[in-house]
């Protein structure tokens, strides 16, 4: 998604956006923890609920004002960084480092074929192959090996 906004308006603007949903996702999901009583353990003013608010108020706008033009789906891109560090900060103390990284690294290159034979976000069509198959099939055994040693 970032490449389709990179191409569409360039690299810059594209780090931008996704840094912008990120900032939003940070601010809000902050926010919902504080108002639940689960405040963060941030330094202060970074543990009011007011800050937090206004952090993903200014950062929705921001990127509100940033999208123009583009497709509104666009607009999540930050947040799946956001959710990949978030899981990272959960998974890795109960499964360890070396089995979240490969399993994460399995799974990207599963979902990049999937994406690539579809031609995702307008991109050009890239069939599986017998070849990619047996490349996936070759990370997901490496990530069972690395499960197995543990």
């Amino acid at each position: 998604m970032v490449a389709n906004i990179g191409r569409l308006r360039g690299p810059m603007e594209a780090t931008w956006i996704s840094l912008l949903a990120t900032i939003g996702g940070v601010g809000l999901i902050f926010a919902i923890r504080s108002l639940r009583a689960d405040r963060p353990e941030l330094p202060s003013p970074f543990d009011n609920l007011f800050v937090f608010g206004a952090i993903g108020i200014g950062a929705g706008i921001a990127l509100g004002i940033s999208l123009r033009g583009l497709s509104p789906y666009l607009a999540i891109t930050g947040l799946f960084g956001f959710s990949y560090l978030m899981a990272a900060g959960i998974l890795v103390p109960r499964i360890g480092i070396a089995l979240f990284a490969s399993a994460v690294t399995a799974g990207t290159l599963l979902g990049s074929v999937g994406l690539d034979h579809f031609g995702a976000f307008g991109f050009d069509v890239h069939r599986i192959s017998f070849v990619r198959l047996m490349g996936i099939l070759a990370l997901f055994v490496g990530v069972a090996l690395v499960r197995s040693g543990r």
